[in-house]
Order: C-alpha cells, then structure tokens, then sequence
C-alpha cells in the first residue's frame, strides 16, 4: 500500500530516535510519580482505601486484595492506570522495551542484517502497524477507550514474534547447509520463538472464558499463526543439522514441502481471519474495503503457491526425463549453484552436473546452463508463452427501426492488442518488483539492491535484467564511472590507439563461391580467434579495471592483494 511504502522507504522514524525520546518519556514520567508519592503521603492511604473497596479484582482473577493493597508497586501501578496519560506512557515504554528486546536478539544471533532484509522486514513491520490499527478500530469500537490497553500489549507480543520470525525465515532461504556458523544461534532463537508462541496459546486458553467468543476467535488465530511459523522455523533448524546432512536429496523435498504447507495454511489463516473481522466490522465502511483488498490480497497468494508448484513440479519431471543422474566421480566437486558437494546430480547435454533442485530454481528463471549458458530446453518456455488469441473481435449490427428513428447498419471491428496503440505496458506492483528483485539478488548477491531495482523498474522484467548484469550494462562499471566521463575518457582513448596502432591487414577467404572478410591486428599473438572490436571490447575492459583498482572504491580489493 502506499501509506506503508511510503513509511518504509523513508529513513523517519527511526529505531534510534525512537527509543531516545521514549527514554526520555519515561524517565521525566517515573521522577514524576515518583516525587508524587513522596511529596503527598495521604495519596497512598487513598489508593489503598480504594484498593481495598474495589471487589471486582477480587472476583475476576482471585486477587488477595488485602494483602496487595499495602505494597507500594501495586499502589503506583494502580496511579498509572487512573491516569489517561500516565497509560499511554508505559503503552509506549513497553513498545520501546520490547524494541530494544528485539534489536538485542537480532544483534545476538545474526550480528548485521543486510541491507535488503532491513527493508523488507521494516515494511511488513509498518503492514503490520497498519493492520493492528484497523484492527483495533473493528475489535475496540468507539465507545471502550478502556479495553485498548489490552489489545495493545498483545500486538506488541504478536509484532515482537512476527518480526523475530520473519528476519529468521529470511535469513533460513539463503543460508547454506555446509555452514554451522552461527548455525546454534539460530536454533536457539527458533526454540525461544517456539516455546513463547505455545505460552501464548495456554494463556488465551487460561483466560478465554473472561472474553466473549469473537475476540477470543481472533486472539486464537494470531496464536496458530505464531505457532505454525515457529514450527516451520524449528523444523528447518532441526533438518539443516548435521544429523540429516547425509541426504541432502530428502532435506530439500523437505524443506521445499514444509514451506508449501506451512505458507499455504498461514495464508489461509489470514484470510479466515480478514473474514471474521468484515463479518463483525460496524456497518460497510472503509474497514470493510480494506478487510475485501487484504482478503484478494491473501486469495492472490495462495493461488501464485499453487501456480508456482505446478510450474516447479513439471520442470522437476522434465529433469527426471530429459537428464541422467549420475554419480560424481570426484569427491571434491561442488555444484556451482549453491556451492555444495555434487554427490549424486544431474547431467546436462553439455556434460556439466548439478544438483536437481538447484537446476529446477535455475530452469524456473532461465532456460541455459548456469555454467556455460548454453541453451537447454525448458518447460518453463511453454509456460512462458502468452496464449494465442485472434487478431480482431468483429461486431455486426444489422439496423434497424425504433419509433420514428431508424439506424443503419454498421460493423465495428475491435483489435485485440492494445498495447502499441496504448504505449507501454502497465508498471509492475512494489510486490512485484520484491519478487523480481530476490530473484535477482539471489544469482548476483554481490550486487547493490538500488541499482537492481533501478534497471527492474526500467525493464520491467527480471530476465531483462538478469542479461544487462551478464552483459555488462549494469553493475560495477556503471556504478562507479560517470557516463560522461566515460564517454569522454573512451573517446581520447580511442583517438590515441589510432594514432599509435600499427596497420591492419584484410585477409579474404573463399566459401562456397562468396568472400568472407574480416579484419586481425597484425600485432596480436594468440589474438587469431577475437575480432577487431572484441580486442578494443578486452582493452577497454582493462583499462578501466586498472583505473577502478587505483580508486578509493577498491581499497578492500587492494587489501587481500589484488592489484590486477
């Protein structure tokens, strides 16, 4: 939505400034109520008169009230929660605590998050500020200002998880196997998230009976949300272990089924849960737009999975039937799409070897071999195809008479394409550049997310960038080189290796009745095989690379001591 890509791209408010202000908050509201107590002595006996004549405690949750009347941690959070004010203060002190909790976890067990993750997970932070917001609207109502205290403390509880679990899904997609690094943090974090969400579900069930059954049927649906992602994570913990490193053919059927299922039926979930709340919103207003948009939204996704499992599931039977499995011979080969040992792979008719799934995800992108990237025949080509359609739509009207008007006849003829006459296509979605985007990320992590984004938003596609990154028309060069000074650079050079070139000569060879020409520099040994302008294509290449190594850009490479 544009409201959330909006909060999410800009840089305020950040975690930083929010946690100082909310320090400072709380300490000018604690010396506050604090002074209070110590300036007004009689205040303690009033709120402990009040206290003891306040039976509802007693009643509702078996509270001895006459014991905890006395102590002074009761009196002042009795104070607090009087005051309007004093409630929205330790609301937003307990937002700031469960911020730094979070900050703390992620620093522990992943040190740096990179710099697509931050973005991503600060966006569906703010998606999910804007869902409790409508929320709390629906489930609230206008007139119970008192029950929002509570409704706050669970979505803070329920953000602090989602958030935790969808950096470590995240971070799960794209950790290898082979490495244990960091590997029993994560497992850590996984059994903390899964034991709090099981904590949460016994609570609901502890206090259902206090609550009326459609908010309990909403607090039970963020329950299994929590339980099932917390499961998921857990589970992929347990399978990326050593334990079941010996089978790295079943891991990944694994792996790939439990996310399928596990994305499927949370999906699911939110919208069953988007249903409740426009079946019990107060009358059509724009809740009820917002709850029908989120319930496409969920129905779309859903949908894409399926899609997307049948297209994987006939490219994984193409590569049964169309590639032997063979068994690698060395032991020390590793397959060059996720770095891992071969063992048991696939063989193209190129003769390269890959692992299965790691040329299911490739052929699901692109129909060549990552290595060589020659063509190979792909079911994704046919998939890709737009469906055929007539050139026309013809509409024939007869004529005729009605009343005393009389229409002649006429035909009217209707194109089916559009899009020359309309211009370019339609932009694609922020959901979908997303997508694009970690396709393209996860062939070239090594590439700068603004700079991918960029040529996605002019291609539209991310194949098309994909073969501007291979072809050299974006990345480093043009990351670092001015277009005018590289022209004006390229040109100078130019005029001087034609000064200082020695003459070409023009060799002609007969085929078949023609003369095929070509042109060779003279000077060039071991050069027979290039043309003139993939010599000049090699000698510009270089040339800039001298000049990029020379930069300040390039002090790292200059470090582990690469200088040419």
């Amino acid at each position: 939505m544009g409201v959330v890509n909006l909060l999410s791209r800009s840089s305020f408010p950040s975690v930083d400034s929010y946690l100082a202000l909310s320090v400072l908050v709380a300490i000018v509201a604690s010396v506050t109520v604090f002074t209070t107590f110590r300036s007004q002595p009689e205040l303690q006996k009033l709120i402990e008169e009040e206290l003891r004549n306040n039976t509802r405690l007693s009643s509702a949750y078996g509270l001895n009230i006459e014991a905890l009347s006395g102590h002074t941690f009761f009196q002042i959070a009795h104070y607090i929660l009087s005051d309007t004010t004093l409630i929205w203060v330790a609301i937003n002190s307990y937002f700031a605590i469960l911020a730094v909790c979070t900050r703390l976890i992620i620093k522990l067990t992943f040190k740096e998050l990179a710099r697509q993750e931050e973005n991503v997970a600060r966006q569906a932070f703010f998606c999910y500020v804007l869902l409790t917001i409508v929320y709390l609207s629906v489930v609230i109502g206008p007139q119970k200002g008192h029950r929002v205290m509570p409704w706050m403390i669970w979505g803070g509880i329920c953000a602090f998880l989602s958030h935790l679990q969808f950096i470590t899904c995240q971070r799960l997609k794209h950790i290898s196997p082979s490495c244990d690094r960091g590997s029993q943090k994560i497992s850590f974090l996984s059994l903390f998230l899964f034991f709090v969400s099981i904590a949460m579900t016994f609570l609901i069930s502890r206090f259902q009976h206090h609550l009326t059954w459609q908010p309990a049927v909403l607090l039970y649906f963020d329950c299994l949300l929590a339980v099932f992602r917390s499961t998921y994570i857990l589970f992929r913990c347990i399978s990326s272990s050593r334990v079941f490193s010996f089978n790295p053919d079943s891991v990944r059927h694994f792996n790939y089924w439990l996310e399928l299922i596990t994305n499927f039926v949370c999906e699911l979930i939110q919208m069953l849960s988007f249903a409740q709340l426009l079946a019990f919103s107060p009358g059509l207003n724009l809740t009820s737009i917002f709850f029908l948009y989120h319930m496409k939204l969920t129905y779309n996704c859903m949908t894409e999975q399926l899609s997307r499992h049948r297209n994987h599931k006939k490219i994984f039977e193409h590569i049964e039937r169309s590639y032997p499995s063979v068994k690698c011979a060395n032991g020390d080969d590793r397959c060059v799409v996720c770095w891992e040992l071969l063992g048991t792979s696939r063989r193209l008719p190129c003769s390269h070897q890959f692992h299965d799934w790691c040329l299911m995800w490739w052929l699901a992108q692109d129909s060549s071999c990552p290595t060589c990237r020659c063509t190979i025949p792909s079911p994704q080509d046919q998939i890709r195809q737009p469906p055929e359609v007539g050139n026309s739509t013809r509409l024939r009207f007869n004529g005729g008479s009605f009343g005393f008007v009389h229409f002649p006849a006429f035909t009217l003829e209707v194109a089916a394409n559009f899009g020359p006459f309309f211009g370019r296509a339609a932009e694609p979605t922020e959901e979908q550049l997303q997508t694009m985007l970690e396709q393209v990320r996860e062939m070239f992590p090594q590439m700068s997310v603004d700079i991918i984004m960029t040529d996605l938003r002019q291609s539209g596609s991310a194949q098309s960038t994909i073969e501007n990154i291979l072809e050299g028309r974006i990345g480093m060069n043009a990351s670092f080189m001015p277009g005018g000074v590289l022209d004006d650079e390229l040109s100078d050079e130019s005029e001087n290796e034609i000064e200082y070139e020695e003459p070409a000569e023009i060799v002609q060879e007969p085929d078949n009745g023609r003369q095929r020409t070509w042109t060779k520099l003279s000077s060039s040994s071991g050069d027979e095989d290039l043309s003139y302008y993939e010599i000049q294509r090699a000698k510009m290449i270089e040339t800039y690379r001298r000049k990029y190594l020379e930069s300040d850009k390039a002090a790292d490479l200059r470090a582990m001591g690469i200088t040419e």
